[in-house]
């Protein structure tokens, strides 16, 4: 398949670039979102998704909630932040969201997750 000069150039170093640009804004969900994205770096939102899931293996969407989850348990191993606020300040629906997909990925509640790996 052919990429185009300007993304196939600097292949790797645009790569970067993006998942840089997602951990910078993890925490303001409107910077995260795919228009948001694909504005930035100047390529459409359907190339961006292409180009992502070529470059990692993942969808971007599936990289971000892989990433928050993994913002929330260091969290919760070493915090005292309440589940409350780590819903807030990671952009989650609420609580009852964040479980849910904590036990999808996880295996466990994050009130278990953080009874179970006390230091």
């Amino acid at each position: 398949m052919f990429l185009p000069e300007q993304v196939n150039e600097c292949s790797e170093e645009k790569s970067l670039g993006i998942l840089q640009y997602i951990q910078t804004y993890i925490y303001q969900s409107e910077k995260i979102k795919t228009k948001a994205i694909s504005q930035h770096f100047g390529i459409s939102e359907n190339y961006l998704g292409r180009y992502f899931k070529k470059h990692t293996n993942e969808t971007m969407q599936q990289y971000i909630l892989n990433y928050k989850l993994k913002l929330v348990e260091n969290r919760l191993l070493h915090s005292e932040m309440r589940i409350s606020e780590i819903v807030a300040e990671l952009g989650f629906t609420d609580e009852s969201h964040l479980n849910k997909l904590f036990k999808k990925y996880r295996g466990c509640s994050p009130t278990n997750f953080r009874k179970n790996n006390a230091v």
